[in-house]
C-alpha cells in the first residue's frame, strides 16, 4: 500500500463526517432540536444525541460559560485527527488487490476508535471545568466514553465508505514497463521492395527512410520450416521400407539395386529464398587425352662410301641364296697380266 492511497481513504473517510457535522451539529440545528418538544428517549431520540456530540458552536448558551464551546470545538478536531491516523495506521493491512471491503472495515473501526477516545477526553474536560455537572469524575469519563462510542457504531458506515471512495481512487496508475540501460527502442526500418535487374544498388541501406502511407509492402515469404517438402521432377519415387518392389513394363531390362539411376533434368524449381537462381550452364565437353609426344630421331649415321660397301659384304647374307656363281665371283686380273 503506497503513501497516497494511505491518505486518499484517509481524506475519502473524514470528508462525509466532516459535512454531516457541518450542516446538522451547528449551533443552530442543536439549539432548534433541543428548542422544540423532540423526546431524545424515544424513537430515534438517543441515535440524534449520539450525533450531538460532534457539535460545534460559535458562541455559548446563556448562562453557561466559554469553557464549553472550547471543550466541543476541540473534541471535534480531536476527533477528525484521530479518524484520518487511524485510517492511515489500518491502511498498510489491507491487501491493494482486495481491498475495497478491508477499506470500509477500517473506515468503520477508526470511527469507533476516535468515537471513544474523544468522549474519554471531553468527559474529563467537562468535570473540571463545568460545574454544572453533578457527576463525578469516573462518571463523566465513561458517559462520555460510551456516547463516543455509540456515535461511532452508529454513524462508522460513513467513514467506511469514504475510505472505500479513497481507496479506489487513489488506485495506481497502469506503470509503464521501462526498458533497461541500453535496450532502448529504435523506429524500425522499413523493408526495401525488391530492386529490378539493371537498378543501382542504394548506397546507404541502414538509413531510415520516410514513411509513404500509400505504400504496398511485398508479401512476406513463410519460413522454410513452414512450407510443405516437394521432391524435385525427375527422381523416382523411393518404395516404402519392406514394400514390394514396382513391376517394370515388359521390355525394360531390370534395374540392379546398386546401379546408379540417371537423374534426367526437370524443370528449374523456383528459388524463395537468398539471392536469384543463375542461369544453367552447359556441361563442358569432355577433354581428349593427347597422344604421347615420339622421341625425335638423332643426327643419322654418316653414309658409308661406295667402295667400302663393296668391299665388305653383308653380313647378314646366307648361304642359300639363289644367285648364280658368277655374281659371287671375283676375278682377279692383275694376275693374268703379269
Amino acid at each position: 500500500m503506497t503513501m497516497r492511497r494511505m491518505l486518499m481513504m484517509a481524506g475519502g473517510a473524514v470528508l462525509p463526517v466532516a459535512v454531516l457535522t457541518l450542516l446538522l451539529n451547528n449551533q443552530w440545528v442543536v439549539d432548534a432540536i433541543r428548542e422544540s418538544d423532540f423526546q431524545f428517549d424515544e424513537g430515534i431520540g438517543p441515535l440524534v444525541l449520539w450525533s450531538h456530540s460532534l457539535a460545534w458552536r460559535f458562541n455559548p448558551q446563556p448562562g453557561v460559560d466559554w469553557s464549553t464551546v472550547l471543550i466541543a470545538d476541540f473534541t471535534v478536531v480531536l476527533f477528525f485527527v484521530l479518524l484520518a491516523l487511524f485510517v492511515v495506521g489500518a491502511g498498510r493491512t489491507i491487501d491493494q488487490n482486495r481491498g475495497p471491503l478491508g477499506a470500509l472495515i477500517v473506515g468503520w473501526w477508526a470511527a469507533i476508535l476516535a468515537g471513544g477516545a474523544t468522549g474519554l477526553v471531553y468527559g474529563v474536560l467537562a468535570h473540571w471545568t463545568d460545574d454544572f455537572l453533578p457527576t463525578t469524575l469516573s462518571q463523566a469519563v465513561f458517559t462520555g466514553l460510551a456516547r463516543g462510542a455509540a456515535a461511532g457504531l452508529a454513524f462508522g458506515w460513513l467513514p467506511g465508505l469514504g475510505a472505500v471512495g479513497g481507496f479506489v481512487f487513489g488506485r495506481p496508475r497502469a506503470a509503464t514497463t521501462q526498458q533497461p540501460y541500453g535496450g532502448q527502442q529504435y523506429p524500425r526500418q522499413q523493408a526495401y521492395a525488391p530492386q529490378q535487374h539493371g537498378m543501382q544498388m542504394q548506397p546507404h541501406p541502414m538509413q531510415q527512410m520516410p514513411p509513404q502511407q500509400h505504400m504496398q509492402q511485398p508479401p512476406m515469404q513463410p519460413h522454410p520450416s513452414a512450407v510443405p517438402y516437394v521432391p524435385p521432377q525427375g527422381q523416382p519415387q523411393q518404395q516404402p521400407w519392406g514394400a514390394a518392389p514396382a513391376q517394370q513394363p515388359p521390355g525394360v531390362p531390370a534395374q540392379q539395386p546398386g546401379a546408379h539411376v540417371p537423374q534426367q533434368p526437370g524443370p528449374p524449381v523456383p528459388q524463395q529464398f537468398g539471392a536469384p537462381p543463375t542461369p544453367p550452364q552447359q556441361p563442358a565437353p569432355p577433354q581428349q587425352p593427347e597422344a604421347p609426344q615420339q622421341p625425335q630421331a638423332g643426327p643419322k649415321a654418316d653414309t658409308p662410301e661406295p667402295d667400302e660397301a663393296a668391299q665388305e659384304p653383308p653380313a647378314d647374307s646366307s648361304d642359300g641364296d639363289d644367285l648364280d656363281l658368277a655374281d659371287r665371283t671375283v676375278i682377279d686380273r692383275r694376275r693374268d697380266e703379269e
